[in-house]
């Protein structure tokens, strides 16, 4: 990798740290709702709506982002998203105000996230995608443990208020590293058709990827919307053994084997890998006490540090340089409807059937999409598919 290649990706994973940083640090958001008097289904709706805005949001930057490039989706993104943060320390009520505020951070989440992925394909070494897309993301991952973690820490000594300021202020600081970025876009050769998003999704075996990553994404959003609320019911304090382990784990997974699926298979890594973690979110429903928390937590991280950077690359793999924005917008625009969903069932079932019932309905959810992944690999194999 040249110099400046390798530069740009360094530029590029520092400026979605210190986004997420900001992005995670609402995982406390719950805990403000029910502050204000919101049931657990009302969470979940209200969390969900991030995701709805996503439905709309995600599709649309993919198509912006290999027509107009990156960069400029990038910086909206992160205007929008320090507006929206600031926008909750100036709400003290439910009401339409919070729904709306959560709707503009689903769509300038998804302006950052995927543009910013397709920038990490865009500068990837030939065969070396899914390390790449590992490494990358590895800066999300540390987020999700210090973002919730520090973000309870400013809970407690300055408020939910302070907190929301200090998010909408990181947002805006990962500007600096995207302003360093230059544009990584590859316009469509000339007499190329250009390809659409259903096209992509559409392509012999990507199915079962894109269903596996909704799968999983249950999982993962029941997880992340529902963590630091589903502690407190258990007589815990913190959801931090969770999320620490959690991080942990995938990190150091991705370092020391991001590159597996580049050597071995995507498909066969991300399906053992997905099975795994639906097994690990089906043993948070016998969690009672830190320690447990801790475990599953780990399982949890080494499963998702694997899962998620093989499965995108398995759908990336075949997109030419010029789909890649509308590749990485379909496969996130899958995990993200997951992730919706979720929020909106998952609420559900807790609050008719407690958590034990939501841990083991998004536990096998998770798995039965591993399993499709597998098959499908197994039956292109075999020449049926």
């Amino acid at each position: 990798m040249g110099q400046s290649r390798g530069r740009a990706l360094l530029l590029i994973t520092a400026a979605n740290f210190v986004f997420f940083m900001s992005v995670t640090s609402f995982f406390t958001l719950p805990v403000y709702l029910e502050r204000l008097g919101a049931s657990r289904a009302a969470v979940g709706q209200i969390m969900g709506t991030f995701g709805l805005a996503s439905l709309l949001a995600i599709p649309l930057t993919g198509l912006w982002a290999d027509r107009f490039g990156r960069r400029p989706l990038l910086v909206l993104g992160a205007l929008l998203w320090a507006l929206g943060a600031w926008g909750y320390s100036r709400v003290d009520a439910l009401g339409p105000a919070i729904y709306a505020l959560r709707l503009l951070q689903g769509v300038a989440f998804s302006l950052f996230f995927v543009s910013a992925n397709a920038v990490v394909a865009d500068l990837a070494p030939e065969g070396r995608l899914g390390r790449a897309i590992a490494v990358f993301g590895t800066t999300t991952l540390a987020a999700h443990a210090l973002g919730p973690t520090l973000g309870e820490l400013v809970i407690a000594r300055a408020g939910f208020a302070r907190l929301f300021q200090l998010s909408a202020i990181a947002g805006l600081l990962s500007l600096c590293g995207v302003f360093a970025v230059g544009e990584t876009r590859r316009p469509t050769p000339e007499g190329e058709a250009p390809v659409g998003v259903l096209a992509l999704a559409l392509r012999p075996g990507m199915r079962s990827v894109l269903l596996s990553a909704f799968a999983a994404a249950m999982a993962f959003g029941a997880a992340i919307h529902f963590m630091s609320v589903f502690v407190r019911a258990q007589g815990m304090t913190t959801h931090a053994p969770f999320f620490v382990a959690y991080v942990a784990l995938a990190i150091g997974v991705r370092l020391a084997l991001g590159g597996l699926g580049d050597r071995v298979g995507h498909r066969r890594v991300g399906a053992l890998a997905t099975l795994v973690f639906g097994v690990s979110v089906l043993g948070l429903s016998q969690v009672h006490g830190p320690a447990a928390l801790a475990v599953v937590g780990a399982c949890f991280g080494a499963a998702h540090g694997l899962a998620y950077p093989s499965l995108n690359a398995l759908f990336l793999q075949e997109a030419g340089p010029s789909a890649r924005g509308r590749a990485m917008a379909s496969f996130n625009l899958s995990f993200n409807v997951g992730m919706t969903v979720a929020a909106f069932v998952a609420g559900r079932v807790a609050e008719h059937l407690g958590y034990g019932a939501m841990w083991t309905m998004m536990g096998v959810v998770a798995i039965l999409g591993g399993l499709g992944v597998w098959r499908d690999g197994a039956a292109r194999l075999s020449g049926r598919a």
